[in-house]
């Protein structure tokens, strides 16, 4: 039932194409940023970005409707809202003073990736991360042919790391020539561009990309020249996010060196809605050197390995396991940071007094296997990981030989974390692979059994929302309105006052409501508690075909959800209109088949 008797902060995101990386990196470190045993409800509204816009084209149409969404963040009470709009909010002279951003009045707002003196924002230090990259490329490694994918003119960030990208290359002497420079759509489509800063310039040393994603199109366009990144040229991207550590090979790329965009944002945001002051912020970036373009931040040597002070230690964990300080935020029952520490200090000691024993042996392999089977392998990336231990064990190797120590055990170690490592990936990939296979599974026995369409249109929706369980969504609400409206367009979208829950997934478990029995004021919508009131994120999608909008599905925020929520919406708004177009042909052939009697 509906209750105001713990009153919830409810904080809106609102974010383009939900999908990709780097928004997930934004949803996950806000989600991690609010503490578990908190009253602060996180609701994310994810729209599309239409490079489009105005062409009239069905996928262009499609996203308008798609992002009437974002008007619900200002008829459902919000007590704040972040807002990451990147490309969309940046049309027109001011990029966050639009008529779009107008109708949110007096919520307190914090904008990510947005420049606007006006507003309270929180971008990167873009100049810093870049800076390492080209000092590196310049003066270690010789480089002077470098080139840029950039991005759009209308991405605030895109703008900025070209003309940071061109300041660093002339002050150390470089000359930056247009030829040099390809623009993109800051998309994974993006390889025709890439292909032809390729041919242009058969003697590129290293290439920088605007973004990650940009960096998956050059590494496609690179392997139909038979190039390879990191031995034929040097690549690196920018945000750091996942995608970095899963291609082939692993991308350098420039992040977040202590927190991320969205635990900043967020911690700005409830000092806002608490009435503190508070300032708008640059997060420092850094480069995470990978197998494109090979860099280290740190080096292990003898001298610091044989003191073996904490802070040496820890700056190792740091950076083996960097996600660890901006995606755990105190949730595992096992303190992972904690726990290598007490296995590297223990083979250090072994290092420094040229003994290990049998016991201390088997504690240590013992701490390894719990340090993997606890998750430390989704704060890393593989050849991250394998590449750090490596280092680490010649550098132990080296001291070994001068120090005449027991470099069987220590060996061993070694040999047992890559092994771990290697086993929770390859569970990790299976995993991944059993879940897309049984998804699909789900969604064909949802379109046989809930698209199976009688007479009576009322009886075919029921049965539509009775096999909403079968997409294996495992906790949701499915509202709709009492009946469907019109979206024309424009700023202004007319929502109903009111709109009906027809069924909840908890666990799994899907429990139907009858039309118009659980009827919701739409203004309180994200404060009720019949909303799987235990977790403390949701994301939403609208249900619609064409200019036709028939409800909302409301998800638990999890990667999965972020990455097929739109699907399954899609699926629902179109199994919803085939329903309501059968049933007036159907009306329409018995009248007609009655009149001919």
């Amino acid at each position: 039932m509906f209750s105001k008797r713990r009153r919830k902060t409810v904080i809106g995101l609102i974010i383009e194409d939900i999908y990709t990386d780097f928004s997930n990196d934004i949803i996950k470190s806000i989600k991690n940023a609010i503490p578990a045993d908190s009253d602060i409800r996180l609701m994310v509204f994810g729209g599309r970005y239409d490079v489009e816009a105005g062409s009239g084209s069905r996928m262009s149409s499609y996203k308008t409707v798609y992002n009437s969404v974002f008007r619900l963040a200002n008829i459902c009470e919000l007590d704040g809202l972040i807002v990451h709009l990147g490309n969309s909010c940046n049309k027109g002279n001011d990029p966050i003073r639009s008529e779009f951003f107008d109708v949110f009045g007096g919520i307190p707002k914090v904008f990510i990736c947005a420049d606007s003196e006006k507003q309270l924002t929180v971008n990167y230090d873009n100049e810093t991360g870049i800076r390492e990259a080209v000092d590196y490329l310049v003066n270690v490694n010789g480089s002077s042919n470098i080139c840029m994918l950039g991005g759009r003119d209308d991405n605030i960030d895109a703008i900025k790391r070209k003309q940071i990208f061109i300041s660093c290359l002339e002050e150390h002497g470089v000359e930056f020539v247009e030829r040099n420079y390809e623009p993109t759509d800051m998309s994974m489509n993006c390889v025709e561009e890439a292909g032809r800063l390729l041919d242009r310039n058969p003697f590129a040393e290293a290439v920088f990309c605007v973004n990650d994603a940009v960096a998956s199109g050059l590494y496609a366009a690179m392997q139909a020249r038979g190039l390879k990144p990191g031995r034929d040229i040097l690549v690196f991207g920018f945000d750091n996010t996942h995608l970095a550590g899963e291609l082939i090979p692993s991308l350098t790329s420039i992040g977040s060196e202590k927190e991320t965009l969205g635990q900043k944002a967020f911690e700005l945001l409830m000092k806002r809605i608490n009435g503190e002051k508070c300032s708008s912020a640059l997060i420092p970036t850094r480069l995470y050197g990978r197998e494109s373009f090979d860099y280290e931040m740190y080096e292990y040597t003898y001298t610091e390995m044989i003191k073996g002070n904490n802070d040496f230690i820890y700056k190792m964990f740091d950076d083996c396991f960097y996600r660890y300080k901006t995606e755990n935020f105190g949730r595992e029952p096992v303190n992972l940071r904690r726990l290598f520490f007490e296995i590297i200090s223990g083979m250090l000691r072994a290092l420094k007094r040229r003994y290990m024993s049998n016991e201390e042996f088997g504690e240590l392999c013992r701490m390894v296997d719990i340090f993997f089977d606890k998750g430390a392998m989704e704060y890393t990336d593989a050849e991250k990981l394998i590449g750090s231990v490596e280092r680490l064990q010649v550098s132990m190797n080296t001291a070994q030989r001068l120090s005449s120590t027991n470099i069987i055990f220590l060996n061993r170690l070694f040999l047992r974390m890559k092994d771990n490592a290697i086993c929770a990936i390859s569970a990790q990939k299976v995993r991944q692979s059993r879940s897309c296979f049984l998804s699909r599974e789900k969604v064909q026995e949802f379109l046989i059994e809930g698209t199976a369409y009688t007479d009576s249109a009322e009886e075919n929706l029921s049965h539509i929302i009775k096999n909403l369980g079968r997409l294996g969504i495992n906790n949701a609400a499915f509202y709709l309105y009492e009946k469907p409206f019109e979206y024309c367009g424009g700023s202004f979208v007319s929502y109903p006052e009111t709109i009906d829950l027809r069924c909840a997934i908890k666990s799994g478990e899907l429990y139907s409501l009858s039309k118009g029995r659980h009827r919701c004021v739409l203004k309180e919508l994200f404060r009720r508690e019949d909303m799987l009131s235990r977790y403390n994120g949701y994301a939403i999608f609208p249900v619609f075909y064409r200019e036709l909008i028939y409800g909302m599905l409301i998800c638990e925020l999890t990667e999965e959800i972020c990455s097929r929520g739109e699907y399954f919406s899609v699926l629902l708004g179109r199994a919803i209109h085939i329903n309501e177009t059968d049933s007036k042909l159907r009306s329409a052939g018995a009248a007609l088949q009655y009149v001919r009697f």
